[in-house]
């Protein structure tokens, strides 16, 4: 059954249903037509039994009786008639009743019944009892059984060629309807498998969207339209990743050949080292960051669920970015850093909260002050780190968690940075079931809030993190300040 098509099956199963609904009301239709017929032959005995009880009622004496039944009830194309005495003696019978079909006939007080004479020839019977002043008579009406029986068969016979032939027909008429409903879904198979990845913009199809193959057709339409965003985030990665490989490699090359040229003083031999050094450092950052990337979209990155200090992560985090912040003239304010406990993995969590402050460090105005602080929201604990930089434009915002992406479209490098550490960010982010947002106003700063389960919930109650903002895998939620839209 499984080698036979979905065609084919359709067209058995209708031609099978058909010929079992066929079978029942055949089944039903012989037995009832067989009990119209006889109970019509039992009204027309009825009737022929009325006629003969008035014309005894009628007659005064025996010998008009016998003038009167002789004359009325002798001959009769279809019925015959006999009288029995209280005695059961014959006192009349139609020329078509024999003195052994009489014989039979006696005795039986039913009003309609079946018998079979001694020629083999069945009869239907109808019977009633009369009063009179010389006694009881049994007056009897009979007509054979054999024109109903022939009906019958004759019905049987017709039901016997016209079922197999209606089953025929139903397994054309199943091929022809299973063929047109199907012909959509070779439509779609042929549209779907001309589509390569060179083609993902073509979409099937779709006639009917209420229908089921009109939402088979939208699913497809849906699903190639996922791998098309897919293919176009891979290209733009790979382009991405290529620059900014390209660019490292390019200066350890031109700092290389420059040094080759001709011979160098000491200090110039460590000046082009030191920029060796930092273009090298650079691009062994920007590979551990490609393999976090990598691992996190393969499901590799193991997530731990541990109970994880988060006061303590986000101050070891700050005095590590210290240094950095002193640089820049920027304060760090742990003030409102206030004792909570996370579930998570405190690595992972660690290099998020990393990237965070780093951003906001580089990006804020000198003599600023950066606020980190932590807050318990019910199930979650909710860290919020603000800065008073130069903020993000709006027609930027959509884009602030994609790899490589940089608000500067010019990508100067001055500030340091590979583009990954927002998207990192949020992927270790999800990972742990939280979420991530982003408020920003130009020329006024950057809010980034980050939601984490509490360590007292159970793992288990997690429900993912909501992205109605943006459907890709790789952003998490970005708010605008209306007031600078």
């Amino acid at each position: 059954m499984l080698n036979i098509s979905i065609r084919w099956r359709l067209t058995l199963w209708y031609a099978a249903a058909l010929a079992a609904i066929l079978a029942v009301f055949c089944s039903l239709l012989i037995p009832l037509t067989y009990q119209q017929l006889l109970a019509r032959m039992d009204a027309e005995l009825q009737e022929e039994l009325q006629e003969l009880y008035l014309e005894v009622q009628l007659a005064e004496d025996p010998s008009e009786l016998d003038v009167n039944l002789a004359a009325r009830f002798r001959q009769h194309e279809t019925f015959d008639f006999v009288i029995f005495n209280e005695s059961q003696a014959v006192l009349f019978a139609s020329s078509g009743v024999t003195s052994e079909v009489a014989a039979q006939l006696s005795g039986a007080d039913y009003e309609f019944e079946t018998r079979q004479a001694m020629n083999d020839a069945s009869y239907r019977i109808a019977t009633r009892t009369v009063e009179e002043q010389n006694g009881k008579l049994v007056i009897k009406v009979l007509t054979p059984l054999k024109p109903l029986i022939t009906d019958i068969e004759t019905l049987f016979a017709l039901i016997a060629v016209l079922l197999p032939i209606g089953i025929l027909f139903a397994l054309f008429g199943g091929y022809f309807l299973a063929a047109r409903a199907l012909a959509p879904v070779e439509q779609i198979a042929r549209v779907a498998d001309s589509i390569t990845i060179s083609q993902l913009d073509r979409r099937i199809a779709v006639a009917n969207p209420h229908d089921e193959l009109g939402h088979l057709a939208g699913t497809l339409n849906r699903l190639i339209a996922r791998l098309e965003r897919a293919v176009e985030e891979i290209r733009r990665f790979t382009a991405d990743a290529s620059h900014e490989l390209r660019t490292p490699l390019a200066v350890l090359r031109s700092e290389a050949e420059s040094m080759l040229r001709k011979t160098r003083t000491e200090e110039e031999y460590k000046t082009a080292l030191r920029v060796i050094v930092e273009e090298a450092t650079r691009l062994g950052t920007l590979a551990d960051q490609l393999l976090t990337l990598s691992r996190q979209d393969a499901g590799l990155a193991a997530c731990e669920r541990e109970p994880v200090q988060i006061d303590a992560l986000l101050q070891d985090v700050v005095e590590l970015l210290r240094p950095l912040s002193e640089s820049r003239s920027v304060t760090l304010s742990t003030n409102q850093i206030l004792e909570c406990e996370a579930l998570g993995d405190d690595v992972r969590l660690s290099q998020a909260f990393f990237n965070v402050l780093e951003n906001a460090i580089k990006y804020s105005s000198p003599d600023s002050t950066i606020e980190v602080e932590t807050t318990d929201i019910g199930q979650q604990v909710q860290v919020t780190i603000c800065d008073h930089g130069i903020g993000i434009p709006t027609n930027q915002l959509e884009r602030v968690f994609d790899r490589f992406h940089r608000v500067d479209s010019s990508r100067n490098r001055s500030i340091g940075g590979t583009g990954l550490g927002l998207a990192i960010t949020q992927a270790i982010i999800v990972a742990h079931q939280g979420t991530v947002e982003l408020h920003s106003e130009l020329n006024a700063g950057t809010k980034v809030v980050i939601c984490l389960p509490k360590a007292s919930s159970s793992s288990e109650n997690l429900s993912p993190p909501e992205t109605n903002l943006h459907e890709s895998p790789i952003r998490g939620k970005v708010k605008v300040d209306e007031s600078n839209a």
